[in-house]
């Protein structure tokens, strides 16, 4: 992950060159909570170019991913900090 700086002086996330960053948030299976995900991602929904939810039943998890343009730093960490602090979340990794 690269960061740039911004006009209002804030780093902001910069999109490698094979595309945008990805935020892969994974609950249990029949444990996500999609109304959830949308309340953290309303404040940053310019920010979100698409979203994926996939089940792997065989492996017993849901993921959704999300796909971010630029975006301050500080916003994304919110984001994964709040996507943690959630009980029914087992991860929320950046790529």
């Amino acid at each position: 992950m690269t960061h740039e700086g911004s006009e209002s002086g804030l780093k902001v996330l910069s999109a490698h060159a094979s595309g945008s960053h990805r935020l892969v948030v994974r609950a249990a299976l029949h444990g996500m909570r999609i109304a959830a995900i949308w309340q953290v991602l309303l404040p940053f929904s310019r920010n979100v170019e698409k979203v994926a939810v996939t089940t792997r039943p065989g492996s017993g998890f849901e993921e959704v991913t999300i796909a971010l343009a630029q975006a301050q730093t500080e916003w994304v960490d919110a984001m994964i900090a709040r996507f943690r602090s959630m009980s029914w979340v087992t991860s929320a990794t950046l790529c």
